[in-house]
């Protein structure tokens, strides 16, 4: 027996939820149900789809703005991607697992909340899309985690970063390049050139 959720269903639903929200004057509970719809449609996508950085970035965009409504004061963040790479493909569901992190191991642990910023960088021949937190920056145990190759847990980077090496090459993925007291910073490169299948 399948206990999974039709997603005709869902969106349906979620849809009609919208409608009664903007009749009754709800703006923000409108808009905020209609990004959630367009996340899951989103992240129901298949894993090695590629999109535009254009496409990845507004569904971040969606994500934080729920995680704002959640949040409020305690969440600041600010995204910074060139109209220049905008065009340039990714595998999907790539930056949202680490802004995820970001925000739930960095930013959600500190009374006063902090900041997540998203940029991105080209360079000759490789493009560096760069996630920055002044969070709590990740446990020591969590970042061991992350460095083990046979971990099956490390808070999703590994399964991103082995996705990412595989379609990519092996000098591609994820690298966290800092994280203490005062945030963190995690990296995605990508090659400038399409890689042919």
């Amino acid at each position: 027996m399948s206990l999974a959720v039709n997603p005709h269903f869902l969106f349906n639903t979620l849809n009609c939820i919208a409608r009664i929200a903007y009749f009754e004057n709800s703006h923000t509970t409108e808009e905020l149900i209609y990004c959630l719809s367009d996340l899951l449609r989103y992240n129901l996508k298949q894993d090695n789809q590629l999109h535009t950085i254009d496409a990845e970035i507004n569904n971040i965009e969606k994500y934080l703005y729920i995680q704002k409504a959640r949040f409020k004061n305690r969440l600041e963040y600010n995204i910074d991607v060139p109209n220049e790479i905008k065009s340039y493909k990714i595998l999907n569901m790539v930056i949202q697992p680490i802004v995820e992190n970001s925000i739930v191991h960095g930013i959600a642990p500190k009374r006063d909340g902090g900041k997540v910023s998203i940029y991105a960088e080209k360079y000759s021949s490789e493009i560096i899309i760069s996630i920055m937190d002044n969070g709590n920056g990740f446990p020591k145990d969590a970042l061991l985690h992350i460095k083990q190759a046979d971990n099956k847990s490390g808070l999703g980077f590994r399964n991103t970063d082995k996705r990412l090496k595989k379609y990519y090459g092996e000098q591609y993925g994820l690298e966290v390049v800092k994280s203490d007291y005062s945030g963190s910073t995690v990296t995605i490169t990508i090659p400038t050139q399409p890689i042919v299948r």
